[in-house]
């Protein structure tokens, strides 16, 4: 009882029923027959401020055309909107660019904090994970997590050794440290702040910033999932946990309403409950998309917080909503066009 799990052990996790059951989503609206006309797809590469005059970032737009393609072409292949967002948060995982896996932001004693989640809008299944620094994707544990144990959240080193025992990849820490994230970290450490990629580092002009990878999805069935994946806050205090890993605050699916995925100050988006808000505006109060998020939006800036998230809810609507100066996002709407964008204008800006 409550020892470590070991061999056929953690194989016969995979035989152990759900705790939560399925939900009836028998009064919506699927097609008899996949649609690929149902096909809706977003993704963020982060939130924040950067300086004025920072350029065109090609190599950031080039990185979020390419996943997202990617994910397109999953989904036109009749992939599940669950396998899209998983492969699509993998690759962004893999690309130093942005805060999540390779290339992830340091905590202050120099070391990678990782964190990821995803959830299953057809049943709310759902897997996360905090604070790891040996799995190779955080985003396919946390899926393990979701489909081979009876549980939903895991840490720390239980966390790693779970991941081994399920048979991931494991790394060493090394592995996701990159010489702009010790570079970041040493000038944090300077300023006394605590910082991340998209903003400003010469420097912020408060002492919080922020930035994550996350993608959204709906597929030919019409089904949803949402996953997310960051390293947390250049320079944070370990142990440090954002809304990233919490269900329903950074990371939330629900085929009846949405599917949603944060970037920003996490701890804002915590306390506004940001994906289950977006939820219960459009499950009970009926609203539009656009609106739900930029209430939940006003909630975190009432905390203190900024950021923004990508959705997609029942119907394919699609909400890219920030307050911050910046958000790296990509999307597919119903005409099927990958497009990008980082300021505040729409494709191309």
């Amino acid at each position: 009882m409550g020892g470590p799990i070991h061999g056929a052990q953690a194989a016969n996790l995979l035989t152990i029923p759900r705790i939560i059951p399925r939900m009836n989503t028998s009064s919506l609206p699927f097609p008899s027959s996949p649609d690929p006309g149902l096909i809706r797809f977003a993704l963020h590469g982060g939130a924040g401020d950067p300086p004025p005059g920072s350029g065109a970032q090609p190599e950031q737009r080039a990185a979020l055309h390419r996943v997202a393609s990617a994910a397109q072409a999953l989904l036109r292949d009749g992939a599940s909107a669950l396998d899209a967002v998983t492969r699509a948060v993998e690759l962004m995982e893999d690309c130093p660019l942005f805060n999540a896996g390779i290339g992830a932001v340091l905590s202050r004693d120099g070391q990678p904090e990782l964190d990821a989640a995803i959830v299953n809008g057809a049943d709310r299944a759902c897997g996360a994970v905090t604070g790891i620094s040996r799995v190779r994707s955080p985003i396919r544990f946390a899926r393990a997590i979701m489909e081979r144990t009876p549980h939903v959240f895991f840490g720390g080193a239980g966390a790693e050794q779970l991941a081994a025992e399920l048979g991931l990849e494991m790394v060493e820490p090394g592995f996701f440290i990159t010489a702009e994230r010790l570079h970041q970290l040493e000038a944090a450490r300077r300023a006394g702040a605590i910082t991340l990629d998209h903003d400003d580092h010469a420097f912020c002009d408060d002492d919080a910033a922020f930035g994550t990878v996350g993608a959204v999805a709906r597929d030919v069935h019409g089904h949803l999932a949402a996953a997310t994946s960051t390293g947390g806050l250049t320079n944070k205090l370990p142990g440090r946990v954002g809304d990233t890993p919490v269900i329903g605050a950074g990371t939330f699916a629900d085929d009846r309403s949405a599917a949603v995925s944060c970037t920003g100050t996490g701890e804002s988006f915590i306390r506004s409950g940001f994906g289950h808000a977006v939820h219960a505006r459009l499950a009970w109060c009926n609203w539009e998309l656009d609106r739900a998020c930029a209430e939940a939006l006003d909630s975190v800036a009432q905390y203190h917080g900024r950021g923004g998230c990508i959705a997609i809810d029942s119907r394919g609507n699609i909400a890219l909503p920030f307050n911050s100066r910046s958000m790296y996002r990509a999307w597919v709407e119903a005409d099927g066009l990958v497009r990008v964008a980082i300021g505040p204008g729409g494709d191309g800006a």
